[in-house]
């Protein structure tokens, strides 16, 4: 290597290394996310679990808020839910104790000052396989019908041995600056409206849950 290469390429990587240090600065001392006062806003604070917000046309219930995440159930999913409890053993200790869950989670672009919001829904580590499975299917044969196209789940969602199974597709909006609680809080509102006919299909499905449950000489 000639010694010009090798001084560029040196100077290179000390470049590289002191713009990491400026940019880990900046974020170690720049003011903190809006996530959690947006979601305060919306949920109020220190809300208690079941707490039921309303946002656009949808209520929905409280489960849990972390820094980066807040977690909730639509309220029809809950009233459903409900009426099937003998169909989701498994789920106990699992979020809000639900076969289902959606939440919003924050995750900053790598410069620290935008972000991304995604609005993400899953089904949970149900015991009963030709449960998880039946479930999985409903949602995905209604989906199709309805040509909601953002409700794709995995090729290998309903393999045995899977527990966890997310299932919305274009699901982020962009935010331009992460400590802005308003901006958050109005994406926010934005990213779960703009999914009520998804959240209303997954409703309308979950009475058809109890009739996946398989006698217990066949489990």
């Amino acid at each position: 290597m000639s010694k010009g290469r090798f001084e560029t390429e040196n100077l290179a990587r000390q470049l590289y290394r002191d713009q990491k240090k400026v940019l880990d600065l900046i974020r170690e001392h720049s003011p903190g996310s809006g996530f959690e006062p947006a979601v305060c806003r919306l949920f109020g604070d220190k809300p208690e679990r079941g707490k039921t917000i309303k946002i656009g046309n949808s209520e929905f219930k409280y489960s849990s808020l972390a820094k980066n995440l807040v977690s909730f159930l639509p309220a029809r999913w809950h009233e459903e839910l409900d009426k099937t409890m003998d169909a989701w053993s498994g789920c106990e200790n699992w979020w809000a104790g639900y076969p289902l869950i959606a939440w919003v989670e924050i995750r900053a672009s790598d410069d620290g000052t935008a972000a991304h919001l995604k609005l993400h829904a899953e089904v949970g580590p149900i015991s009963n396989h030709k449960v998880r499975k039946g479930i999985i299917e409903a949602i995905k044969v209604a989906a199709s019908a309805q040509g909601l196209e953002r409700i794709q789940f995995p090729v290998e969602a309903s393999d045995k041995g899977r527990l966890y199974s997310r299932f919305l597709r274009e699901n982020s909006t962009a935010v331009s600056d992460i400590r802005n609680a308003d901006e958050i809080e109005k994406k926010f509102v934005e990213l779960i409206i703009g999914f009520e006919p998804e959240f209303e299909l997954v409703a309308s499905v979950i009475p058809q849950f109890s009739s996946f449950v398989a006698p217990e000489s066949s489990r």
